[in-house]
C-alpha cells in the first residue's frame, strides 16, 4: 500500500505512470505471472502502480481522500468528413462506474447516492486499445484528476433523478441508457440473465451500473485529455508545473449556461428553443436565419436545427451538450398523409465483424441505446415540394423502449445466421434480391443496402462475406458478379418507417 496525504499526491503518482508499458509496471512490482488474457489486466496494472489492493467496496479506491481510480481505453477513428483523412481520438467504450443497488438507491438523495459517494472525484488514466500490439506493450498515455465541471454536474443530477424515479416507480426493469444524457444506467453482468430485486415491483430488473456514456468520454478525450481546453474541475498537469499542450481540440458551442441548467433541464431547454418554431415553413426559416444556398436538403435541415438552438455553426452536433450526451439528431420527413417518408438508417456493418458480435456488444446495440432528437417536417406536396411547402411541426426526445429490443435482437441474430449459412442471392429482371429480413416482415428493423451503387465484386461499395453466397440465376458476367460469391453490396440495419411513425404520434396529434 502507498500512503497518500492529498489528492495532489495521487494525481502526481498517476502521472508517473504515463509512458510506462503494462509489462514494465507489472515487472517493477515483481509480478511476472500477470496474464494479458485477463480482462482486468490493464485496470489491475493501474491499481498495482497506485498501490491499491483489488476491491469491490462501495467507497472510493482511496477512501480517505475520496478518489476513485479508473483506467479507460481510447481508439482512433477516421473523420466523417469526406475531405478529411484525419484520425480522431475517440473513447472505445463507456466508462462503467459502480453497480446500482436498487434497494439502497431508492432511499438515497443525489448527494447520498452510491454514485456521489464513489465517483465524484476520479483519477482517470488513458491507454490506446491497439489490437495490433500485444497488451504487454500497451502504455498509459495520459492521466487527469477529474471532477465534474459545474454545468455537467447539473445535467448529471437530472440524469440521476430520472434513474432514481424509475426505481421509485417500480420500473427499474424498464431502465435504458437512452433515457438520460451524460450519466447512463448500463447493463452489467455475466449475461442478460443477471438480475436484481427492486423495491417497488416483484419484477426482477437487469443488473445495471452507473456509467459515463462513450460520447461523454470522447468529448473529454478530444477537448481536455489530448486537447487544450481547460476547466477548474479537470487537472491534467502535474501539481508542481503548468504546461500547455497542443491538440485535438474540437471547437464547441453551448446550448445552455450552468445557471440555466440549475433551473431547467437540458431536454426542456432544447425542446423549448426548437419547438418555438413550430408551424413555420422551411422558406420562413431560411429567411429568418439568413440561410442561402446549401448543397443538400440534409445539410439545410442540419443548419436550420442549429439556428433554432441559437448556434452559429452548421450543425447542432458542434454543441458541447450534444457531443457529451451522444444525442443523435434525426430529421423525419412526412408525406402529405402523415406517413413517414423514409426508413431510419444506422452505420454500415462488416459481415466478418458482425458474425463475431453478440447483440449487446454490437455497434448496432450501442447506436440503439443512444438518445434521439427527432425533428419532424411535413411535406404538403408528395413530389419535390418547394421550401414553402415543407412545414416544421415539432421535435421530441426519444429512446428505444426495452420491450422492443427482443424483436430487434431476433433480426440481428437472423442476419448473422444468414451470413454464416450463405446469403441467398436471386436475380429477377436485372435486380438482385437477398434473403435478409426485409421491411415487409414488420419486425421493427430490417437489413438493406447502404450504398449509392450495388456491387457484387470486390470494390468500394461491397463487403466480403464469411461464407460464399448461394446464387440463383446468377448472370454470366464475372466482371460484375464475382464467381467466388464472396462479395455483395455493403449493408446496414434500418428501423422501419412505420415503426418510426408510431413513435411520433404525439407530434402528429397536434397537427390540425
Amino acid at each position: 500500500m502507498i500512503e497518500y496525504s492529498s489528492k495532489e499526491d495521487v494525481h502526481n503518482r498517476a502521472k508517473d505512470a504515463v509512458g510506462l508499458s503494462m509489462q514494465e509496471i507489472y515487472e517493477s512490482n515483481s509480478r511476472y505471472d500477470a496474464n494479458p488474457k485477463n480482462k482486468n489486466y490493464v485496470g489491475d496494472a493501474f491499481e498495482l502502480w497506485m498501490g491499491v489492493e483489488k476491491n469491490s467496496r462501495s467507497e472510493a479506491d482511496i477512501a480517505d481522500l475520496g478518489v476513485e481510480l479508473k483506467a479507460t481505453p481510447y481508439k482512433f477513428v477516421k473523420s466523417r468528413r469526406k475531405s478529411d483523412n484525419k484520425q480522431l481520438v475517440s473513447a472505445k467504450e463507456r466508462l462503467v462506474l459502480n453497480i446500482i443497488n436498487y434497494m439502497d438507491e431508492a432511499k438515497a438523495t443525489f448527494d447520498t447516492s452510491s454514485f456521489s459517494h464513489k465517483d465524484k472525484l476520479m483519477e482517470l488514466i488513458f491507454y490506446n486499445h491497439n489490437t495490433e500490439k500485444p497488451k504487454t506493450e500497451w502504455t498509459f498515455d495520459e492521466a487527469i484528476l477529474f471532477s465534474f465541471p459545474e454545468k455537467d454536474l447539473e445535467i448529471i443530477k437530472h440524469d440521476w433523478e430520472i434513474i432514481h424515479k424509475a426505481i421509485l416507480d417500480g420500473k427499474a426493469h424498464e431502465l435504458s441508457e437512452g433515457m438520460t444524457d451524460y450519466l447512463g444506467a448500463c447493463t452489467k453482468g455475466a449475461s442478460k440473465k443477471t438480475v436484481r430485486e427492486q423495491p417497488f415491483s416483484k419484477i426482477k430488473a437487469k443488473q445495471r451500473a452507473y456509467s459515463l456514456k462513450a460520447a461523454y468520454m470522447t468529448s473529454l478525450l478530444r477537448n481536455y485529455v489530448f486537447g487544450d481546453k481547460h476547466d477548474p474541475a479537470i487537472r491534467k498537469e502535474r501539481y508542481e508545473t503548468q504546461s500547455e499542450k497542443d491538440t485535438n481540440l474540437i471547437e464547441t458551442e453551448e446550448i445552455a449556461t450552468a445557471n440555466e441548467l440549475k433551473h431547467e433541464s437540458l431536454d426542456s431547454i432544447i425542446l423549448r428553443k426548437i419547438n418555438s418554431f413550430k408551424g413555420k415553413s422551411v422558406a420562413d426559416l431560411k429567411k429568418e436565419f439568413g440561410i442561402k444556398k446549401t448543397s443538400s436538403s440534409k445539410q439545410l435541415n442540419s443548419i436550420i436545427i442549429a439556428r433554432m438552438l441559437g448556434l452559429k455553426g452548421n450543425s447542432a452536433n458542434s454543441a458541447e451538450e450534444v457531443q457529451k450526451a451522444g444525442i443523435k439528431i434525426k430529421t423525419i420527413s412526412l408525406n402529405p398523409n402523415n406517413s413517414v417518408k423514409e426508413h431510419m438508417s444506422f452505420p454500415k456493418f462488416k459481415f466478418k465483424e458482425l458474425i463475431n458480435q453478440s447483440f449487446e456488444d454490437s455497434v448496432f446495440y450501442d447506436e440503439l441505446s443512444r438518445r434521439f432528437l427527432f425533428a419532424v417536417f411535413k411535406n404538403l406536396k408528395k413530389d419535390k415540394p418547394k421550401d414553402e411547402e415543407i412545414i416544421f411541426i415539432g421535435a421530441k426526445f426519444w429512446h428505444l423502449p426495452n420491450k422492443d429490443l427482443p424483436i430487434i435482437e431476433s433480426v440481428f441474430n437472423d442476419t448473422i445466421a444468414t451470413a454464416k449459412n450463405g446469403v441467398h442471392l436471386r436475380v429477377t429482371k436485372n435486380r438482385v434480391y437477398n434473403n435478409f429480413i426485409s421491411a415487409k416482415e414488420e419486425r421493427i428493423a430490417h437489413v438493406r443496402p447502404h450504398e449509392q451503387k450495388s456491387q457484387y465484386v470486390k470494390g468500394d461499395y461491397s463487403d466480403e462475406l464469411p461464407t460464399p453466397a448461394i446464387w440463383e440465376n446468377r448472370p454470366d458476367d464475372n466482371d460484375k458478379y464475382d464467381p467466388s460469391g464472396l462479395y455483395m453490396t455493403r449493408q446496414s440495419f434500418w428501423l422501419n418507417s412505420d415503426y418510426i411513425g408510431k413513435q411520433i404520434t404525439d407530434i402528429l396529434s397536434e397537427i390540425d
